[in-house]
C-alpha cells in the first residue's frame, strides 16, 4: 500500500464513537501514510499523545512534516503531562518537579514518551510547526480539524467534535467527518478550502489570530523527547503495540501486520542518511542535473558534500523507478573505502568494488551481468579506480550495462586521461555525473574538451557552489591565512633563471601562448621542480613548528611536505619530519602515505590526539576526510591550483569542537631582477597566476586586511598590484 487511496475508509466518510468505527481508526490508519500533515485545534492533551504514539513513527519514517496551530500545547508547565485517561489530578506534585524535563518524562507512560521521542526527531529534523495562537480580540481557539497528505498529493481533510484527547479520541460519544480529494470535485474543493485556512494560520498570515511565542513549546519537543535513530523509533513502536491490553488493542491488532511491513521496508529500502533531508542546495543540484538532461557537472567546493549530493541524484531516481544502477569511478582505493561507507550509509546493497587488491571482482561482476540478462532492473552499485575501470577485463563487462545506469565521476579532472577517452564509445551510460572542486585539468585543453563534452556541461556548469558560499553558509569552517615569503638560494635561482630563459625562447607574445606547448609544459615542471623542493622552506616550517608549539596549537595538525629526495638523496618527508622532532620533540607525528600501513588506525589515532600531527604529499588531495585536523602547514608548493583548493578543503571541514582553521602556506617568490635572457612580461605573468591564488585564499581568511598587506611589497617587486590580482579575481 502506497497512499491513501488504498486504504479502507468508510464509504459515507463517518466515524462515530457510538456507531461504526471510532475516531482513533481513522488517525492511525491515516497518518503512518501521510507525507505533511496540518491540524487546527482547540486542545491538544497529554493523553491524546498516548493513543496517537502508535502510528507516529512510520509518519517519521516516511520523512512527514507537521504543522500544528492551537491555542494549547505540551510544555515544561503542563500538568496535563501527568494526567492519565481520568483526568485524575489529585497525586500530581507541584514545585521543581514539574519544571524539570527528565522528571516529566519519567513519569509519563511508554506511549507518552514514545510520542515525545517521535517529536523531538520531527523537531530536530526542522519538520516541525508548532504555532500557538488565540482568536482576536483573546478568544480560545475551539477548532477540530486538519489536513493529510500522500507523497502523491491525494488530500484528506477531517472536523468534528472531538478533542484531541484520550476520551475524545476513544472514550467520549465523538464523531469525524472527512472529505477525500480524488472521490469528487465537492470534495477536493473542501481539502483545498481547509489546507488554504490552516497554511494561513500556520505561516502567520491570517489576521483574525494573535500569534503567541512558540519558543517554549518548541524547546519542550526538544528537551523532553530523547534522541533516537528511525529505525530505534519503528521497533519501540512495535513494542507498544504488542504490548497493549487496554481498549486500543483490538484496533491496533489489525495495525501491527502494517507496521511490521514498514519496519522490512525501512531496513531494506534506499533512503538518505539524514532524518532532516538533503540541505537546500543538495535538492538544488539534483533540480538543476535534472533539468539539463540528468547529465552535467557538479562543481563543488571540497568539504561541501559531493559525495551525499551525487548520491542523493541516484536515490531520488530509485524513488522514481524503484531500483537503483550506478558506476562510480574514483582515483585511488582509499577513496572506495569513503565510498562504500556512504554508498551504505544510503541503504544501497548489491554493491561491488573493482580495483587492483580485489581479486573477486571479475567472477562478481560476471554475475551481476548474468542477473541483469534476466532481469534488466537489477539494482547494484560499482565503485572502481580509474585504473582498474579502463582495463580490457572490467570495460567488456561495463558495455553489457544497461544504458540507464549512472555514471558517476569522483574528481573528475581524472575522467581527461587518454585511456578513457579512448574507450568512450563503448560506454553504455546515457545519465551521467561527473563531480571536482576543479574540473579543469592543468596543461590539458583537450582533456578539459573531453570532459564538458561528454559530461555535456561547460563552465559555469550545471551546477556550482564556490568556497565564499560554503563558509558564509557554515558548511565550511571560517579560518585565519598566513603566507610565508621563501627566498631561492643562489644556486637554486640560476637553474631557476636557466629554465626561465628557455621559456621565453618558446612564448608568443601576439597569442599568448607556447610555441611548442608540450615542450613549454616539461619545462614548466622543471622550473615547478625548482621551487618545489626550495631549501629554504625547511628553515620556515621550522620557524612555524617552533611557534605553533609556544602557542600549543600542533594538536589536529597536518603537513604536506614535499614529495621526493632533495640533492643529497634524503627523502624530503623524512626530512620534515625530523625538523619536526627538534622543534616539538614531545609531539607524536606519523606519516599519512600510500605506503601507510594500518592508515584506517592512523586516521582515527589523529582523531583522538594520540597522534599530532600527520605528514602527507599527495595521499590527502582526493577526497579523504579529516574534519578533525584545525590547523595546516602547505609546505609542497607545486603551483597546481586544485591541490590547494583541495588541501583547503580538506582543513575548513566543519567538526563539533572546531571553531575555526588556520592555514600557513609557504610561498616561493625568485627574484628576477637583474636576470638576463628572461622575458620579463612572462615572468610576471607567471608568477602573477601563483599570486592570484594567494590573493584567492586571502580574500576568504578572517585576516584579510593583514594578509593583504603583507603581500603588497612581493607583489611591487614583480611591477604588481596585489589589489588588481584581486580585482581580476572578481571579474573571473
Amino acid at each position: 500500500m502506497d497512499d491513501f487511496t488504498d486504504l479502507q475508509l468508510p464509504l459515507d466518510g463517518e466515524y462515530s464513537s457510538d456507531d461504526g468505527p471510532i475516531p482513533i481508526d481513522f488517525f492511525l490508519s491515516v497518518l503512518p501514510y501521510s507525507r505533511e500533515v496540518y491540524l487546527k485545534l482547540g486542545y491538544f492533551s497529554s493523553s491524546a499523545i498516548q493513543v496517537l504514539a502508535y502510528g507516529f513513527a512510520q509518519f517519521v519514517a516516511n520523512g512527514g512534516s507537521m504543522s500544528i496551530a492551537t491555542n494549547h500545547f505540551l510544555y515544561e508547565r503542563d500538568l496535563g503531562l501527568l494526567q492519565d485517561r481520568s483526568n485524575d489530578t489529585s497525586e500530581l506534585p507541584s514545585g521543581k518537579q514539574l519544571h524539570d524535563p527528565e522528571w516529566i518524562y519519567e513519569q509519563l507512560t511508554d506511549p507518552g514518551r514514545h510520542f515525545l521521542d517521535c517529536l523531538k526527531s520531527l523537531a530536530k529534523a526542522g519538520r516541525l510547526t508548532i504555532v500557538p495562537v488565540m482568536l482576536k480580540p483573546a478568544r480560545m481557539v475551539h477548532y477540530k480539524e486538519g489536513v493529510f497528505i500522500d507523497k502523491f498529493e491525494n488530500t484528506i481533510t477531517f472536523t468534528g467534535s472531538c478533542n484531541f484527547t484520550g476520551n475524545g479520541l476513544t472514550e467520549n460519544g465523538e464523531s469525524l467527518s472527512i472529505a477525500r480529494s480524488w472521490l469528487s470535485q465537492s470534495d477536493e474543493d473542501r481539502c483545498n478550502k481547509r489546507l488554504k485556512n490552516i497554511a494561513s494560520i500556520t505561516n502567520k498570515e491570517n489576521d483574525a489570530y494573535t500569534y503567541l511565542s512558540p519558543e517554549q513549546v518548541l524547546d519542550a519537543a526538544l528537551s523532553l523527547g530523547k534522541e533516537r535513530t528511525v529505525e530505534e523509533l519503528l521497533e519501540q513502536e512495535r513494542s507498544l503495540i504488542q504490548s497493549d491490553h487496554l481498549l486500543l488493542n483490538p484496533i491496533l491488532r489489525k495495525h501491527e501486520k502494517r507496521l511490521e511491513e514498514a519496519i522490512t521496508v525501512y531496513r531494506t529500502s534506499p533512503r538518505f542518511p539524514y532524518t532532516q533531508g538533503p540541505r537546500g542546495y543538495q535538492s538544488e543540484a539534483y533540480q538543476a542535473w535534472l533539468k539539463n538532461g540528468s547529465c552535467g557537472i557538479f562543481a563543488m567546493a571540497t568539504g561541501t558534500g559531493k559525495t551525499i549530493t551525487s548520491l542523493n541524484c541516484l536515490l531520488r531516481n530509485y524513488q522514481e523507478y524503484g531500483f537503483y544502477q550506478a558506476v562510480i569511478l574514483v582515483p585511488t582505493k582509499a577513496l572506495i573505502v569513503q565510498w562504500q561507507s556512504e554508498v551504505a550509509a544510503f541503504n544501497f546493497t548489491n554493491v561491488f568494488s573493482a580495483y587492483s587488491g580485489n581479486s573477486n571482482w571479475p567472477d562478481e561482476i560476471g554475475l551481476l551481468n548474468t542477473s541483469l540478462s534476466f532481469d534488466s532492473t537489477t539494482s547494484f552499485v560499482l565503485i572502481s579506480t580509474y585504473d582498474t575501470f579502463t582495463s580490457e577485463k572490467l570495460l567488456k563487462q561495463v558495455a553489457k550495462f544497461p544504458n540507464t545506469t549512472l555514471l558517476i565521476a569522483d574528481e573528475a579532472h581524472n575522467f581527461g586521461r587518454d585511456s578513457i577517452k579512448k574507450n568512450l564509445e563503448i560506454f553504455p551510460f546515457e545519465k551521467r555525473l561527473a563531480l571536482s572542486a576543479t574540473p579543469k585539468r592543468r596543461f590539458d585543453e583537450e582533456g578539459n574538451k573531453l570532459i564538458e563534452e561528454y559530461f555535456r556541461d561547460s563552465e559555469p556548469y550545471v551546477y556550482s557552489f564556490s568556497m565564499e558560499r560554503a563558509i558564509d553558509e557554515g558548511v565550511l569552517c571560517r579560518y585565519s591565512y598566513f603566507p610565508h615569503i621563501v627566498e631561492l638560494t643562489p644556486e637554486e635561482m640560476a637553474l631557476y633563471a636557466e629554465i626561465s630563459a628557455k621559456l621565453s625562447r618558446l612564448f608568443n607574445h601576439n597569442e599568448g601562448t607556447f610555441f611548442n606547448p608540450e615542450f613549454a609544459k616539461i619545462l614548466l615542471l622543471e622550473r615547478r621542480r625548482v621551487i618545489h623542493k626550495a631549501v629554504n622552506k625547511l628553515n620556515a616550517f621550522s620557524e612555524i613548528i617552533e611557534n605553533l608549539e609556544k602557542k600549543n596549537k600542533l594538536s589536529y595538525c597536518f603537513v604536506y611536505a614535499p614529495e621526493g629526495e632533495n640533492a643529497d638523496g634524503v627523502n624530503l618527508l623524512m626530512l620534515y619530519m625530523k625538523a619536526f622532532k627538534e622543534k616539538a620533540p614531545n609531539r607524536k607525528a606519523h606519516h599519512y602515505t600510500s605506503e601507510t600501513e594500518n592508515r584506517d588506525e592512523v586516521m582515527s589515532q589523529f582523531e583522538n590526539e594520540n597522534i599530532d600531527t600527520l605528514f602527507s604529499m599527495k595521499c590527502l588531495d582526493e577526497g579523504v576526510d579529516i574534519p578533525r585536523a584545525e590547523t595546516a602547514v602547505f609546505c609542497s608548493s607545486t603551483g597546481n591550483p586544485r591541490q590547494f583548493i583541495q588541501r583547503r578543503g580538506r582543513v575548513l571541514r566543519q567538526h563539533p569542537d572546531k571553531v575555526h582553521a588556520v592555514i600557513h602556506d609557504l610561498i616561493v617568490t625568485p627574484d628576477t631582477n637583474g636576470m638576463s635572457n628572461i622575458d620579463q612580461a612572462l615572468e610576471n605573468k607567471l608568477i602573477s597566476d601563483e599570486l592570484l591564488r594567494v590573493v584567492y585564499f586571502a580574500s576568504l581568511s578572517k585576516n584579510y586586511y593583514d594578509v593583504m598587506n603583507s603581500l603588497t611589497q612581493v607583489a611591487e617587486r614583480y611591477n604588481l598590484n596585489i589589489y588588481a590580482l584581486q580585482k581580476e579575481l572578481a571579474e573571473q
